[in-house]
């Protein structure tokens, strides 16, 4: 009796300490994809000063950026090309304003969209430009950060 006693105790400590090391492993994730949104958004804005300040030749040629639509970018990615600096046009099919992420746009079939600042007026169904900093693919899914673009 005994020993069925410590061996269930000794599962119960090894499966607390599994779960345990699982949350702070999840979270250091979190945190890091957070400073890369952090770190994108604050180098962002630092182009977009130099741009304004910059000559207006370099401002019609920033007009003339890439969109692409989302089925587009999808296929791309899943082809192994980068859309990092494109624009993409979306239609948003899902709105979720907090998640561990931060607010998530959901498009296409495996597409979310991740903006730096939050962007409270958006709701399902809107259709917005997206300029893409970063993306990345997990189970399945592509988590791409960036900005909205008015």
């Amino acid at each position: 009796m005994n020993k069925k006693l410590l061996a269930v105790i000794s599962v119960l400590g090894l499966l607390i300490f599994a779960m345990g090391g699982y949350i702070i492993g999840t979270k250091s994730q979190n945190n890091q994809v957070k400073t890369a949104q952090t770190k994108s958004s604050s180098s962002e804005s630092k182009k977009e000063v130099s741009s304004s300040s910059s000559a207006p030749s370099a401002s019609s040629s920033s007009s003339t950026e890439v969109i692409i639509s989302t089925s587009d970018a999808e296929s791309q990615l899943n082809s192994g090309q980068s859309i990092d600096g494109k624009i993409v046009d979306v239609d948003v099919f899902n709105v979720e304003n907090a998640t561990e992420l931060g607010q998530n746009l959901q498009a296409g079939e495996h597409l979310n969209f991740y903006p730096a600042t939050q962007q409270y007026g958006l709701k399902n169904g809107d259709h917005i430009k997206f300029k893409v900093s970063e993306s990345k693919s997990t189970l399945g899914s592509w988590l791409i950060t960036g900005d909205v673009v008015k």
